[in-house]
């Protein structure tokens, strides 16, 4: 995934490039849109991913949610924050890959409070998880193929 930093001085502004295959009808719909709308092709298809997610309800721990509000409580810059966010929010939508990176947190005393997991998200050391993030996911990654999750023990010093 390709990433394009905005040039000017100071900003920090970033967007991800996308590809994708679309039916050439649907790309036609999407330009008579565009010519509609004084938009550029890429601000409809925003713009139209943007009403399908207001939408779309799934369900969160907080019950049915609006994807919209679902993706506010989950976003972060930090990619470990971010799938901490997901396993607390929306644990039905994780990969099995995101499972057993969460099965390995859950298993490893390292990152609980209280030397055990628990389902309170206060008693989870978010720093110490955050600063062992590529470790941890290293180690999943060497383990992916052990029929049972491996604890994570490894302290980076």
């Amino acid at each position: 995934m390709a990433t394009k930093t905005s040039k000017r001085v100071g900003e920090t502004s970033t967007t991800v490039s996308v590809g994708i295959r679309i039916d050439p009808k649907i790309k036609f719909a999407l330009d008579m849109m565009g010519r509609l709308q004084k938009r550029s092709l890429t601000a409809v298809i925003e713009w139209a991913i943007s009403n399908a997610m207001s939408q779309q309800a799934i369900d969160s721990s907080k019950g049915p949610t609006k994807i919209t509000e679902a993706i506010d409580s989950i976003w972060s810059t930090d990619e470990a924050t971010r799938f901490i966010n997901m396993c607390y929010e929306v644990p039905t939508m994780l990969t099995y890959d995101e499972l057993r990176l969460w099965d390995t947190i859950k298993l490893s005393k390292l990152f609980w409070t209280v030397g055990y997991a628990t389902d309170y998200r206060e008693h989870l050391n978010e720093w110490k998880l955050r600063i062992n993030w590529d470790l941890l996911k290293n180690h999943v990654e060497e383990h992916k193929n052990s029929p049972s999750v491996v604890e994570f023990d490894d302290i980076p010093f």
